[in-house]
């Protein structure tokens, strides 16, 4: 009996030489520690993630969340990363990369363009255009081929200053910050601006995939499901209870505007909680947002080729969390 059960454990440690390891983890966030991103941190923290050790990196400067989940897949070690779907989509495409986008955050993008002057349609695009750089493909597509010849994009860095002196004729907004900012200092200064949402011009996408690579997918499928489960409790929870959620993000942010954030929530809200994530569970994988992508990308000549959408996601790893 002894000896059956020594040989068991050696078989088991030989059939699955990476158990332990597979239970450590790593997720690249896209931004630093704010309330967009609070569903990994609060996960952490209430233990959402089980038996799954998840370390939680928010971003830096220089290097994108793929390339961090690329190198650490090839030192060995299970990664995750939150990105937009069109880098997942231009990575797969133009770099080979085996990128797999296993849920997304924000069902609608949170992307606005404001400016001065009204946009009617894309043709209003006109002049300097501040975009986060990486952040530029929806202007592209929603101007299409040609793009260049309407406007100039300018690095727009962390604030919306050069747009709020006039420099710029448009700038970029997200609904849960900088069109937040801009609708305040619009209302101290007692002037008028206009915002348009990128889907009123034809482009109707998703915003911050959770990914990982083929490979993870492939050996680690329960270590995957446990991170896409615990992240969207973490979610749910935050918006639920956000002032014990701004405590936890305090943690690590100790510069954490609470105001600013609090105010966060609601835009959030529209971007997670929809009639398809209310039936579908949070990080709901929608297909025809991917076909959209991938159709517009080709159509502005981003892409050399139609590729299958299908093979930019997968829909087996359903968060399980409804929504109240």
């Amino acid at each position: 009996m002894e000896k059956t059960i020594l040989g068991l454990i050696l078989f088991l440690s030989i059939a699955h030489p990476f158990s332990v390891k597979a239970q450590e983890v790593t997720v690249f966030e896209a931004y630093p520690v704010y309330m967009i991103s609070a569903g990994g941190w609060v996960a952490v923290d209430k233990g959402f993630y089980g038996s799954v050790k998840v370390n939680e990196v928010q971003s830096g400067p220089g290097i994108s969340p793929i390339q961090k989940v690329v190198a650490e897949v090839k030192a060995g070690n299970i990664a995750f990363g939150n990105d937009y779907p069109e880098n997942i989509i231009r990575a797969r495409e133009k770099e080979g990369i085996d990128l797999v986008a296993l849920s997304v955050d924000f069902q609608t993008s949170a992307m606005r363009i404001i400016s001065w002057k009204p946009i009617k349609s894309s043709k209003d695009i006109k002049g300097d255009f501040g975009i986060w750089v990486g952040y530029d493909t929806k202007a592209k597509c929603a101007v299409g081929k040609g793009w260049e010849k309407q406007f100039t994009i300018q690095n727009q860095g962390r604030d919306i200053q050069p747009w709020l002196t006039g420099t710029w004729p448009l700038a970029s907004a997200m609904t849960y910050n900088e069109l937040i900012t801009a609708q305040r200092e619009m209302k101290k200064m007692g002037k008028r601006f206009y915002t348009v949402d990128y889907k009123y011009l034809g482009i109707d996408w998703m915003d911050n995939v959770l990914f990982t690579t083929g490979e993870i997918i492939k050996k680690f499928p329960e270590v995957v499901q446990a991170v896409v489960t615990g992240r969207y409790k973490g979610f749910q929870w935050s918006l639920e209870n956000p002032k014990e959620t701004f405590k936890i993000l305090k943690k690590m942010n100790g510069d954490l505007d609470v105001v600013h954030e609090r105010d966060a929530i609601a835009p959030m809200k529209v971007l997670m909680i929809t009639p398809d994530t209310k039936k579908q569970g949070l990080g709901y994988i929608l297909p025809k947002k991917w076909g959209n992508v991938v159709k517009d990308m080709f159509k502005a000549e981003l892409l050399e080729k139609m590729p299958d959408a299908k093979k930019f996601y997968t829909e087996k790893f359903p968060s399980g969390v409804v929504p109240k």
